[in-house]
């Protein structure tokens, strides 16, 4: 409902001078001046039952009076004496009122005041108003205003809003100060009766003039529509007539209404807005819209509305591509005893035409011809065949399919197509057990986060042992295997075993028989089944790392999908090139198919239909494509798809067509659809979801994902301003206590968009931070950090992160600075969606650090927490080497907590490598065992990063060089740790070896040739030699040399040490014949 746009001279208001001081006790209540069939009328309202004695209506008028004046003139004058208002306080006249530019007013005079032909009054005005087509400063507009008005009104015009005979000049609500224009709306006339109105047919337009002109025989052809109306609390019902007679040929509720089966013409929609229910004997089809009947308050849109109905003629003869039941485009298959069943799918859009499938040799002659999508290729014998499919319309020409002929030669009497594309068959000899004799990789799952699993089969008719399997797990292009899972236990024939992430969400692990780090692939790992040491089904290629995940040929890839094997593959296979071909994809976190497999193992499988995806989104006011697609088509079969669930209301929140009927043609495997439109009300509203349902009404398929929830998200709701730590309050559990909370948020963009399909990202304001997210729009945003945004919507959580669920973002600026980051200790709620910075971080293992796309998940060491770190294929921190040591790592906190309570899970994710700090890691080595006869230990010293370094050599000694020099006095073994600092001097890395001392005692020492006492000395000792001693020298236990000599031909030394710092020496003694090193003590 629109206010009527009023134009002013000027901008004050003043009243007239001498008004009645009864003035407030009857005002103009509406007018209608501008009609066809109906009445033109005034309507008074006031005081319930109230005397109009003594006050007079007048119509006034512009003149023409010559020379570009125009004056102003009563046309009409109206008593009412004797007249009261009813018990409601309503009072209507219908009079012959002027429609061009005219007035109405109410005084408080006697009638033959209000003389006919002359200028009115301007004493006593109880209520005015001036209405017309034109602006108030146009003369003839602005003499009337000057005459009755206060100064700076304006006038109103019926038409404002291009439905003038529709509607009329009401004061909404009922009564209200007299001369206020800003009362009137536009809405449907309700004379003598109050203006809110319980029912109002309004006017529609469509929501997509491209439905103007619909199909009526290629499935649901639905038109949705805008209802405006002024009677926004009452029921809508869309009725379809023929535009000729108004009989009824459809109807439904709400804004929305299938016009599938009404065949060639034009038809009309018209709206129904009532107050309770209609007679279900009056609406019935084949009844005149006239006729409806049962609401106190029922009332039919003006105008009706065309919709142009065909029957669309299909193409004609398209052979369309040929494919194996499951999408195929080659398939092996086993000659048996029971021979060699094949089905058959193709793709066409000539799907009415007559189809025939040709088996033929690899030269493309014709062996044979059929009309069922599936041949026994048991009698042709081992061989490879092509499969062509031809389309025609008429009767075929014999000669063109008989045995020997050239496929592509084919014709029929109106129209023929052979397929663009063949199916190439190999029938093989497998033996007894066929290609189905082993295990298989049957399912895999990478989801969100740690959602990841592997489904193993048996599509064998014998029970098969574990013991002899394993699984090997390749990271980032490994040529040794990262993880090794050894199987256990017993998969009975036709049974699955399900390997599941021990951090995936309860749902996926209830499904699981083991949970093993064999899942921690990302996309671009290749996995390998084994048996006895030999590989028997792979996927991804080993050694290779693609840099972004290996794809399927469905269309998917191993990253953010659900992967089925196809039905019709029974055996495994270690080239992925073929491998690639045999997935059937769905979206992430699709969990519908685990825990079960089938193989058809030459058998002809069985048809399957389901919806793409579980789950949808849309916003109110738009739609979305429901698509449903058949595997193994070997029927015909019709579908239903109902709504079975939700809080959202029919009618209202999404048009009143379900059930809906799609027929699947045997052999054929397109896809069918239709468009889920979620109708914007006017009343705000929370997100709202609705559940829908597959089933089949006519054959024997079986349903693939037969759930869907389509989520509709508020796009109209009143959105009170918060700060982000007024909606960040959590209970005990770490649950928000403002789910639900519609608002608007205002503050910085830190991050990038982490969800293309939509938006993602992190707001942060002075107070807090949160998590902003819409899973199906962008609102035209390119994320900058620095901007400031404002969010509307409503407050939701997700795996314990606080996020608001957007509908709508206003960009207000950029160039802001981003959050200082906080120091912190420990990773918790404080630090959720908060720039933090954690001083000293350790990777966990660094084989967590794959530098696959789109990102991927490190486990790091803080404290005494074990958080992880996201790195997002987004930044530059991306394809860089793993960092090795400590580090101090700064970033977006989050959480992903997938039970309650949700104090757990932490997370952070950097935003580049200048998040992260140069790790310091201490590594050294060093030579044991050692017995000093070569001098000091060797060490070796291989850390990176450091600044500074402090040794524990473990018998009280420390040292803070780089590489110290070090002996020891007695045997043992001897911890040496190493301590690195970083450069910034936050961080420190340490790293501890054992040592060997096989130092010998003194009591030991009594050399070959030479003496040395008394050890310990603590001043004087002697030395006496069998051999001349040339010279000698003493050194400490750091290396240095502290005394020395050059002696010659002689055979006894005294050496005085007094002067030297007690501790461990080293004398090397030179002889004619060798030389000697004695330890000694100088106490």
């Amino acid at each position: 409902m629109n206010i009527i746009r009023l134009f002013f001279l000027s901008t004050s208001l003043f009243l007239i001078a001498l008004l009645s001081p009864f003035c407030q006790s009857v005002v103009i209540n509406e007018v209608d001046a501008l009609t066809t069939e109906a009445p033109q009328f005034i309507e008074l309202y006031g005081s319930e039952s109230l005397d109009l004695n003594g006050y007079s209506l007048a119509l006034i008028k512009s003149v023409w009076l010559g020379g570009g004046e125009y004056g102003v003139e009563i046309y009409d004058a109206i008593s009412l004496e004797g007249q009261t208002l009813d018990p409601q306080g309503f009072l209507a006249f219908e009079l012959d009122l002027n429609t061009t530019v005219a007035a109405v007013a109410i005084y408080e005079l006697e009638t033959s005041m209000l003389v006919v032909g002359e200028t009115p009054p301007t004493d006593d005005i109880i209520d005015a108003v001036v209405y017309g087509n034109t602006s108030p400063t146009h003369p003839q507009a602005a003499i009337i205003i000057q005459a009755i008005m206060p100064a700076g009104s304006g006038l109103l015009y019926e038409g404002a809003e291009e439905n003038p005979i529709g509607h009329s000049l009401s004061r909404l609500p009922d009564g209200g100060d007299a001369f206020d224009l800003n009362s009137y709306v536009l809405q449907a006339p309700s004379m003598a009766a109050t203006n809110i109105l319980s029912c109002d047919g309004g006017a529609l337009e469509l929501s997509n003039l491209a439905n103007d002109t619909l199909c009526t025989d290629q499935g649901p052809a639905i038109a949705t529509f805008i209802h405006d109306t002024d009677a926004l609390s009452a029921s809508l019902t869309l009725f379809i007539t023929n535009p000729t007679d108004g009989i009824i040929l459809g109807s439904a509720s709400g804004t929305a209404i299938n016009f599938q089966g009404m065949g060639d013409g034009v038809f009309t929609v018209i709206a129904v807005s009532h107050d309770s229910p209609i007679d279900a004997a009056s609406a019935e089809v084949g009844m005149p819209i006239s006729g409806l009947s049962g609401p106190t308050c029922l009332s039919l849109s003006n105008i009706p509305y065309s919709i142009f109905c065909i029957t669309c003629e299909y193409p004609a003869c398209d052979g369309g591509t040929m494919l194996d039941a499951s999408g195929a485009d080659e398939v092996l298959a086993c000659l048996t005893p029971d021979g060699a069943l094949v089905p058959f799918g193709y793709y066409s859009e000539a799907v009415e035409d007559d189809f025939l499938f040709a088996i033929c040799t690899v030269e493309d002659t014709i062996i044979t011809t059929v009309s069922e999508p599936y041949f026994d290729f048991g009698p042709l014998g081992v061989n490879d065949y092509h499969v062509w499919g031809i389309s025609t319309q008429g009767d075929v020409e014999l000669p063109t399919i008989s045995t020997g002929a050239f496929v592509q030669n084919v014709s029929a009497v109106e129209c023929d197509s052979v397929g663009a594309s063949y199916l190439l068959v190999s029938i093989l000899e497998c033996g007894e057990a066929g290609l189905c004799d082993d295990l298989i990789i049957s399912e895999y799952i990478e989801g969100n986060s740690h959602n990841k699993a592997i489904e193993l089969h048996n599509p064998s008719p014998l029970s098969i042992d574990l013991e002899a399997y394993h699984l090997e797990l390749y990271n980032n292009g490994a040529t040794e295997p990262n993880q090794t899972l050894d199987l256990q236990g017993e998969i009975l024939p036709g049974g699955v075993y399900v390997i599941g992430n021990s951090q995936a969400i309860p749902a996926l692990q209830i499904l699981s028989d083991i949970t093993s780090q064999i899942t921690w692939f990302n996309g671009n790992d290749a996995l390998v089944l084994f048996k006895d040491g030999e590989p028997i089904d792979v996927m991804g290629v080993v050694g290779q790392d693609p840099g972004d995940p290996f794809t399927v040929t469905s269309g998917g890839s191993m990253a953010e999908h659900t992967l089925v094997r196809k039905p019709n593959i029974g055996h495994g296979t270690t080239d992925w090139e073929e491998g690639m071909t045999q997935w059937d994809s769905y979206p992430q976190d699709t969990f519908d198919f685990l825990g079960s497999h089938s193989a058809t193992c030459g058998g002809l499988g069985t048809m399957t239909i389901g919806f793409d995806s579980p789950e949808l989104y849309v916003s109110e006011g738009g739609g979305v494509v429901v698509s449903m697609s058949p595997l193994y088509p070997l029927e015909d079969a019709i579908v239903e798809v109902s709504i079975v669930g939700g809080d959202a209301t029919t009618g209202s929140d999404y048009p009143d067509v379900f059930p809906l009927n799609f027929n699947f043609d045997m052999g054929l495997l397109n896809s069918q659809a239709f468009t889920f439109s979620a109708i914007d009300e006017e009343e705000p509203e929370l997100q709202e979801d609705v559940i829908l349902a597959l089933n089949v009404t006519s054959g024997g398929a079986v349903l693939g994902i037969d759930t869907l929830i389509i989520h509709i998200l508020p796009s109209d709701l009143d959105y009170p301003v918060y700060e982000i730590d007024q909606v960040r309050g959590v209970n005990a559990q770490g649950v928000l206590d403002s789910i639900g909370t519609a608002c608007e948020l205002r503050g910085i963009v830190h991050g990038w968009n982490d969800y293309p399909s939509g938006l993602q990202f992190t707001l942060i304001d002075p107070t807090n931070g949160i998590n902003a997210f819409s899973p199906v729009s962008d609102f035209g945003y390119n994320v900058v950090e620095g901007d400031s945004v404002r969010v509307r919507g409503v407050i939701d959580q997700y795996l314990g992160l606080a996020q608001i669920r957007s509908d709508t973002l206003l960009f207000e600026g950029s160039g802001f600075p981003s959050e200082t980051p906080q120091l912190v200790f420990e990773m918790n709620e404080e630090t959720e969606s908060r720039i933090v910075k954690l001083k000293c971080t350790e990777l966990v293992d660094t084989l967590d650090w794959t530098n696959t796309t789109p990102g991927f998940d490190v486990r790091l060491a803080f404290g005494s927490q074990e958080i992880i770190m996201r790195i997002d294929a987004n930044t530059d921190l991306f394809g860089t080497p793993v960092p090795v040591g400590v580090f101090g790592v700064t970033g977006i906190g989050g959480q992903r907590d997938t039970n309650l309570p949700y104090v757990d899970g932490y997370t952070i994710t950097p935003r580049g490598q200048s998040d992260l700090t140069d790790p310091v890691n201490a590594s050294f080595d060093v030579t044991s065992p050692w017995d000093g006869s070569s001098g000091p230990i060797e060490l070796n010293n291989s850390s990176t990063g450091a600044g500074d370094y402090l040794w524990s050599m473990g018998d009280g000694e420390s040292y803070n060089e780089d590489l110290p020099t070090h002996s020891y006095v007695e045997a043992g073994t001897f911890t040496i740790t190493l301590t690195a600092f970083s450069l910034d001097g936050n961080c420190s890395s340490q790293m501890s070896v054992d040592i060997v001392s096989n130092w010998v005692g003194v009591e030991e020492v009594e050399s070959q040739d030479i003496l040395v006492y008394p050890n310990p000395t603590t001043g004087i000792f002697r030395v006496s030699s069998e051999l001349f001693i040339l010279d000698w020298e003493v050194i400490d236990s750091q290396g240095r040399i502290v005394l020395f000599e050059n002696t010659a031909n002689t055979k006894a030394l005294e050496i005085d040490t007094s002067h030297l710092k007690p501790g461990l020496y080293t004398l090397n003694v030179n002889t004619e014949r060798w030389k000697q090193a004695i330890r000694f003590i100088r106490n």
